[in-house]
């Protein structure tokens, strides 16, 4: 359901079942009935297309989605006997797909897009008794529901990407982070190194002072860990349980060596953490950078336990 594509699909699935539901109770002429039906034949063909092509269709196809569902919703409203009642809710749901799919910026041009189509609905049809009253409460309601969805939304995306512990990135930000950096460094081809880091012998503060006692632990380290690191140009994240790690962009092998010198220099409590550290070779994959890392961290480890 949360596919942007597939819900397209199925918002205009949802139009021609409000299109045909209607007919058996409105006041239609025969005319007017065609035209719906034409109208009701647009949207499931389009809806047929877009579940058949799935997530093949570019992203901007989604702004074309919402543009066609605004002359769609224009086209019955203006074929019904008043223009200020029943179909004038459909622009409402577009307004809220627009704000749930797209960024602030986007969503609030596509809001103005259905104010302005409803406005020139309002202005070309039959006299209505009251325009500018069934405009702002079309609008207004698209105008909150939208404010709603856009700070729902961001709050997920805020929520879905951030370890709710410590405040730092998680694991999926810091795949799609370390990702783009890739790709940034082929291009540039510039340097990209990074570090991993495990605290030692987290286990047993757990068992000796208790999860709470743990927790405090990981977040004392997560704010040390932020002084440490440059601002705007390294990326800190907690990667699951006590291992973290740190993507240092135009950072040679020399630089990263220094840089987890730094780091091992926070030990709150007197614990310490293991580092591994990475450089890319200009060639091998995300994946392969990683488990260069996580065997240096591993080797650190285990010559910490020796020693």
């Amino acid at each position: 359901m949360l596919k942007p594509y597939r819900v397209a699909a199925i918002f205009y699935l949802a139009g021609v079942g409000a299109i045909l539901m209607s007919l058996p109770f409105s006041h239609f002429t025969h005319r007017s009935i065609v035209m719906l039906l034409i109208v009701a034949a647009i949207a499931l063909s389009v809806s047929g297309a877009r579940f058949a092509l799935g997530n093949r269709p570019p992203a901007w196809s989604l702004h074309v989605d919402v543009l066609v569902g605004d002359v769609l919703v224009s086209v019955i409203i203006s074929i019904q006997p008043r223009a200020d009642v029943n179909f004038a809710v459909l622009y409402i749901w577009v307004a809220v797909f627009a704000a749930f799919y797209f960024r602030p910026f986007f969503a609030v041009l596509h809001l103005g897009g259905v104010g302005a189509a409803y406005a020139v609905v309002l202005t070309v049809s039959p006299s209505i008794a009251n325009p500018i009253t069934a405009w702002m409460a079309t609008f207004g309601s698209a105008a909150v529901l939208s404010a709603v969805t856009i700070g729902l939304v961001n709050m997920l995306r805020s929520t879905s990407r951030e370890d709710v512990l410590t405040g730092l990135a998680n694991r999926r930000a810091w795949d799609d982070r370390l990702d783009g950096e890739l790709e940034r460094a082929k291009r540039n081809k510039t340097t990209l190194s990074f570090a991993l880091l495990d605290v030692d012998d987290f286990k047993a503060v757990n068992d000796r002072d208790g999860h709470q006692a743990g927790d405090r632990l990981l977040c004392q380290f997560a704010d040390g860990w932020r002084g440490v690191i440059r601002r705007g140009g390294d990326f800190l994240a907690r990667l699951g349980g006590d291992e973290f790690g740190v993507i240092a962009s135009n950072t040679n092998e020399l630089g990263i060596q220094r840089l987890a010198e730094r780091l091992q220099e926070i030990t709150p409590g007197g614990v310490s953490c293991s580092v591994g550290v990475a450089t890319w070779d200009g060639v091998e994959s995300a994946a392969e950078l990683f488990r260069r890392a996580d065997e240096a961290m591993y080797r650190a480890k285990r010559g910490r336990r020796a020693t």
